[in-house]
């Protein structure tokens, strides 16, 4: 079947493609898309937890203690510092140089809170 253009030329009519090429198409952008999800999935983490160039903070342990309340252990420039943080605050300890024990709050005074 044929149609007219305006100028009197005969223009064939254009047919939709069969279910099977719709299907292999389908079938074709569904691999794709599961491919690229699986490439997000497996080496993005990995992009985004590399350190940067030059950054000297780094975390060496998290711990949950309860619902309210984490402590984390950084290392910022050779020094370590231990942060708590909760619902009411946040508060953090300068660990001295070769510690083996936690340090007296009291005796050092080192201990800062900020709500």
């Amino acid at each position: 079947m044929t149609a007219k253009l305006t100028t009197g030329a005969d223009l064939p009519q254009l047919g939709l493609p069969g279910v099977g090429r719709v299907l292999f198409a389908f079938l074709l952008m569904a691999l794709v898309a599961a491919g690229v999800a699986y490439a997000v999935r497996r080496w993005l983490p990995a992009i985004r937890n590399r350190p940067s160039v030059g950054s000297g903070v780094r975390t060496l342990a998290r711990s949950v203690v309860s619902r309210t309340l984490t402590v984390h252990l950084v290392d910022v420039s050779g020094v370590r510092v231990l942060i708590a943080e909760s619902r009411t605050g946040v508060g953090l300890t300068v660990i001295p140089p070769g510690a083996t024990s936690p340090p007296d709050v009291a005796a050092t005074g080192s201990t800062e809170s900020i709500p």
